[in-house]
C-alpha cells in the first residue's frame, strides 16, 4: 500500500510484566509498508524490523501490509500482504522465511489498480483464504476472497521474471469479487470462513464445502469481471450487519467472535450464532479521532489478551486518513473476563494495519 513512512517508531514501556505465557510469545505488526516484531517476554524493549520495505531497503526490501499468517507446515516460514511495485508488478501475499526473507508470493487478480491484499487464514485441512480491499470507501463494492490450491511455493511468471512482472500465480478460485472493503479473515472450528466488510457493515461467512480447483470440475467455473476463475455456487450469507465499519476479526476462547469498527472505533463480541454480546472497546466520541484509537487488526495471545492495530483516524469533513501517531494497543480481561482499559504498546507508528500473535523462537 501506499503510505506516508514515519522516521522513527517509538515504545513505551508495558505495564506490569505479562503473563507467563506472553514470556514465550511475540507480537508481529505491519506499518509503514515493513514487518515489526515485539518480544512480548521483554518489557520495554523496542521492536525490530524483521521485514524492511521497498524505500528503506531497495531491491531486497518488500512492502508489507495486513495480516500475517504462519504456515501449517511447522517451518516457520509466514505469509503477509505484499505489493512492491505495484500496480506494474501485480500486489498478492508474500511467503517468508523465518527470518524474514521473501522466498514465493502469490498474485492474483483485482478489480481496481491497487488491489490491496490484506486477510489471511489457513483452514484445519490448510487451505489458504485471503482478502483483497478492493475500493477504499463506499462505492462499488470491489473487495474479494480468494481460496489459492498449493503449492504455496514459487513466484509469477517465468523463472527470474518476478519482481519485473505483471503476472499473476493462477492457482485460485475466487469465492466472492463484490465485497464492500474487505478485511480480515477468520475460520472457526467448523472450517467456516468469516470476512469482515467494513463498506458494507457486515461480517460475511462462507461455509464448507469449498472448490477443489481452479476450474469447472472443480467448483470454479464461473468468470468474474475480469476473467478469473469465479466459484459456482458459494455457499455465503450474512452472519451480522450493524452500523459498523468491519475490519478487524479474532475469535475469542470459547468459541465467540471479536470484531473491530474501525471509523466507530469499536470492538464488540459476538456468539456462535451471529448474536451481539456486548462492547470490548466503547469510546465516548461517535467520530475519529477516538480517545482509544481506531482498531483496524485484531489478534489474541495465548492467555485471551486482545491486541489491536489503531490507524489514529483524523476525520476533517470531508476527508478522513490515518494519522501520525498511529499505535498498538492491548486489552487484558479481569477474572471474570470483563475487558480492562486498554494500553499503549506502541506508538509513533505509520499506518498500523496488522498484528498477530506468534510464539518465539528458540
Amino acid at each position: 500500500m501506499s503510505r506516508c513512512l514515519l522516521t522513527c517508531v517509538c515504545w513505551v514501556l508495558l505495564l506490569g510484566s505479562g503473563s507467563a505465557a506472553a514470556a514465550g510469545e511475540a507480537l508481529l505488526v505491519t506499518e509503514g509498508n515493513r514487518l515489526l516484531r515485539l518480544d512480548l517476554g521483554a518489557p520495554g524493549s523496542p521492536p525490530e524490523v524483521l521485514v524492511q520495505n521497498a524505500e528503506a531497503g531497495g531491491r531486497d526490501g518488500r512492502d508489507v501490509n495486513g495480516m500475517v499468517c504462519h504456515l501449517p507446515d511447522g517451518s516457520g516460514r509466514f505469509l503477509a500482504g505484499e505489493d512492491t511495485g505495484q500496480p506494474s508488478t501485480l500486489p498478492g501475499w508474500g511467503v517468508f522465511s523465518p527470518e524474514g526473507r521473501q522466498v514465493a508470493k502469490l498474485a492474483g487478480s483485482y478489480r481496481v489498480p491497487q488491489g490491496e491484499p490484506y486477510g489471511c487464514a489457513f483452514d484445519g485441512e490448510g487451505r489458504l483464504f485471503t482478502s483483497s480491499v478492493g475500493n477504499q470507501g463506499f462505492g462499488t463494492p470491489l473487495g474479494q476472497l480468494f481460496l489459492w490450491f498449493p503449492p504455496f511455493s514459487g513466484y509469477p511468471g517465468p523463472p527470474g521474471a518476478y519482481p519485473d512482472t505483471g503476472a499473476s500465480t493462477g492457482q485460485f478460485c475466487k469465492l466472492a469479487a463484490d465485497i464492500g472493503t474487505a478485511g480480515s479473515v477468520g475460520i472457526d472450528a467448523a472450517g467456516r470462513v468469516y470476512l469482515a466488510s467494513a463498506g458494507r457493515g457486515v461480517i460475511e461467512r462462507f461455509s464448507p464445502p469449498f472448490p477443489t480447483a481452479p476450474d469447472a470440475a472443480g467448483g470454479c467455473g464461473r468468470r468474474d469481471p475480469v476473467g478469473s476463475p469465479l466459484a459456482d455456487a458459494p455457499n455465503r450469507e450474512a452472519f451480522f450487519r450493524g452500523f459498523y465499519t468491519f475490519s478487524g476479526l479474532v475469535f475469542a476462547p470459547g468459541g465467540n467472535l471479536y470484531a473491530s469498527s474501525v471509523f466507530t472505533g469499536e470492538i464488540i463480541e459476538l456468539d456462535p450464532a451471529g448474536e451481539w454480546v456486548r462492547a470490548i472497546l466503547d469510546p465516548p466520541e461517535w467520530f475519529p479521532p477516538h480517545a482509544t484509537g481506531s482498531p483496524m487488526g485484531l489478534a489474541l495471545d495465548a492467555q485471551g489478551t486482545l491486541y489491536y492495530a489503531d490507524l489514529d483516524l483524523a476525520w476533517d469533513f470531508p476527508s478522513i486518513g490515518p494519522g501520525p501517531d498511529g499505535k498498538v494497543w492491548r486489552i487484558r480481561f479481569d477474572p471474570d473476563g470483563t475487558p480492562e482499559p486498554p494500553e499503549i504498546l506502541l506508538r509513533g507508528l505509520a499506518f498500523p494495519d496488522g498484528v498477530a500473535v506468534v510464539g518465539a523462537p528458540e
